[in-house]
């Protein structure tokens, strides 16, 4: 994939020489890379009994080999996005993560959505690794229930706006198994 990129530079005057303007002291360089980056997100096993609340732990990692960033817009790179499974109940949040109804509209309490974004920061370096650690409640046991784990552009759908840069999809997506 050929992404774009741009890198300011700012120069001073060396030597004791005097500037005479100021406004021109930087530039702009647009930079062309041919280079992928393996985003993943893996999910979590949890059980317990009705009425247990139990750590489940969410991972995004770059695979590399490149770094990713979005350096001109400052947009996040990705959002890790977690569906809450049947039967459980969110009691903590961590910081980053946003509740959403499951059609991604405003959700009014911070625990007990349907729904989590977590927001990436705006560069991923090639190693990078971010574990989201949520606080989830067992209210009915449900056998064999799942959440949906997954990652997606920053803005618009997995779908719609698919990372062109990222070699294999397969890992884009994982489950939250309970119980």
């Amino acid at each position: 994939m050929f992404r774009d990129e741009r890198l300011d530079v700012d120069v001073e005057p060396g030597d004791g020489a005097q500037d005479l303007d100021s406004e021109n002291d930087c530039t702009v360089l647009q930079i062309g890379a041919d280079n992928t980056a393996d985003f993943s997100v893996t999910g979590d096993t949890i059980s317990g009994a009705a009425g247990e609340t139990t750590a489940a732990e969410l991972t995004f990692k770059n695979n590399g080999p490149a770094w990713f960033g979005n350096l001109g817009s400052g947009a996040p790179v990705a959002t890790v996005r977690l569906i809450v499974s049947e039967g459980t109940k969110v009691t903590g949040v961590p910081s980053g993560c946003s509740p959403r109804t499951l059609a991604g509209g405003y959700y009014e309490n911070k625990t007990g959505a349907p729904r989590y974004d977590c927001s990436l920061r705006y560069w991923v370096l090639e190693d990078t690794q971010r574990t989201f650690a949520f606080s989830v409640r067992v209210d009915t046991v449900v056998p064999g229930a799942t959440g949906a784990v997954s990652i997606h552009p920053p803005f618009g759908e997995f779908g719609e706006n698919p990372f062109d840069f990222d070699p294999d999809l397969t890992n884009n997506t994982a489950v939250l198994a309970v119980n």
